[in-house]
């Protein structure tokens, strides 16, 4: 298996990803990682939030408790079961269960507050009824919709 850090950036969001056979080469992967980060912050000057900053080891079995932490800018970062990024709830076993449970959570809450508008009673004609599914309700259940394929579907029947 091949060992390999990836750094991933999109407007002021950053992501380092490594992969590895071992946990321990990963998280050493991670540190170096973070420690380049660092230093390219103090060069340019840039600020980190470290509130926001968030670890997560995606990994099959059970997690051990007694990880070797990561530290950032001489703080300690602690390993979170799940993490938010451009969106997308990404849980430690990439289950997609939170992420799937919050959209649908969401969608119905919308849907609710939407039926006066789109709702059998509503003076609306339907290509405005139309136009407001897909502008309010349909993008909030296709948001990242290619992680279905992965999902359980047992957490699939929640959207249907």
């Amino acid at each position: 298996m091949n060992n390999l850090i990836i750094n991933c950036f999109f407007a002021n969001d950053t992501e380092i990803l490594a992969h590895g056979s071992t946990t321990k080469f990963v998280i050493r992967t991670l540190q170096r990682g973070l420690i380049e980060i660092e230093k390219w912050c103090m060069r340019w000057c840039v600020a980190i939030n470290i509130d926001k900053t968030r670890s997560v080891m995606f990994r099959k079995g059970h997690h051990r408790n007694n990880q070797q932490s990561l530290t950032f800018f001489e703080e300690e970062l602690s390993w979170d079961k799940e993490v938010k990024y451009l969106g997308l709830i990404l849980d430690s076993k990439l289950t997609f269960r939170s992420h799937i449970e919050y959209n649908t959570d969401k969608f119905w809450a919308k849907v609710h507050v939407t039926i006066p508008l789109i709702g059998r009673k509503s003076p609306l004609p339907l290509k405005n009824k139309s136009l407001l599914f897909k502008q309010i309700l349909r993008p909030i259940l296709t948001y990242a919709s290619q992680i279905w394929g992965l999902a359980a579907k047992a957490h699939l029947k929640k959207v249907y």
